[in-house]
């Protein structure tokens, strides 16, 4: 992998740090500072790629590796496709309805598409910022409240578990680890385990102590179920059951949409996104042979 001298840009948004250098610290930084980068140059390898990875994460295994809805990519199934299929995926937080979600998201360009597929981000913090007061307080006081099921070969991929009492006891750990704004709850029927996890509508970040517009709202509500997007498995309201008000989400939806900024992606290019902080989707595209890559994981304790 090359190194190059160090510069920071922004994409044609003005919204995405990027940066040409591997020096470890100055991506750090820049990461920490920005909540999403953009690494490019070099002709980083996959395998460079998932070797960065391991300076800033612990992998994990998305419980979708298990489906048909990603390919999984290297042994240990940490490295697998981004969803598959080729429709828009509206903006979300990776795994928010659950509890464990990641730290952070990695995800490497093997091939763009020739038009269409950009990945698309969004500033939660900026975009909490931008709403009117009456949506921002009441989004500012909500808890959203997920309810879900899991196949037994979710739960086992997800939580690497092979029988119930490994996966109760794995998730008594993930609680362990809770904020404070956190509740989880879960049962197994036979070998289905389901679950009702209660988290906030505007998180903390992980960084630089503020809050964001951070979750999977609009995915929920504005994403068609099919083979690669399992929506029948999932039920979404406001923590006393009642549905997150329709009007107000298309609003929330619309200010997003004037926040968000396009990765026009370039083959071996490297994005790194905050998952308390940036939310995350994808524009339609026709082009078979796009394939982009992802690796997500937890920050151990003092790491960064």
């Amino acid at each position: 992998m090359r190194t190059n001298s160090e510069h920071h840009a922004k994409d044609s948004a003005g919204q995405i740090a990027m940066i040409n250098d591997y020096n470890l610290t100055k991506i750090v930084n820049s990461f920490k500072e920005n909540g999403a980068l953009i690494i490019r140059g070099g002709d980083p390898t996959v395998e460079d790629f998932e070797a960065l990875s391991k300076e800033f994460m612990v992998p994990m295994v998305h419980h979708s590796i298990s489906t048909i809805e990603r390919d999984i990519v290297n042994a240990d199934a940490t490295t697998s496709t981004v969803n598959k299929g080729m429709d828009a995926i509206p903006l979300h937080r990776e795994g928010s309805y659950a509890p464990g979600c990641p730290d952070i998201l990695m995800l490497y360009c093997v091939k763009p598409s020739d038009r269409g597929g950009e990945t698309v981000v969004c500033d939660g913090v900026h975009l909490l910022e931008t709403l009117p007061d009456r949506v921002r307080n009441f989004v500012d006081a909500t808890v959203l409240k997920w309810q879900w099921e899991a196949p037994r070969e979710r739960w086992q991929s997800t939580l690497r578990a092979k029988t119930k009492d490994e996966a109760l006891t794995r998730l008594e750990q993930i609680k362990s680890k809770f904020a404070v704004w956190e509740d989880f709850d879960a049962k197994f029927e036979a070998d289905r385990m389901y679950g009702s996890y209660k988290t906030l509508c505007a998180i903390p970040t992980k960084w630089g102590n503020k809050r964001a517009f951070c979750n999977s709202l609009l995915i929920y509500h504005f994403r068609e179920a099919s083979e690669y997007y399992a929506r029948e498995l999932f039920s979404l309201t406001l923590d006393d059951g009642s549905p997150f008000p329709m009007q107000m989400l298309k609003e929330i939806s619309e200010y997003a949409e004037r926040a968000a900024c396009n990765v026009t992606w370039q083959p071996c290019d490297i994005l790194l996104i905050d998952n308390s902080r940036f939310m995350h989707g994808r524009r339609v595209f026709s082009d078979t042979s796009r394939r982009i890559l992802i690796r997500m994981g937890h920050i151990p304790e003092g790491k960064l």
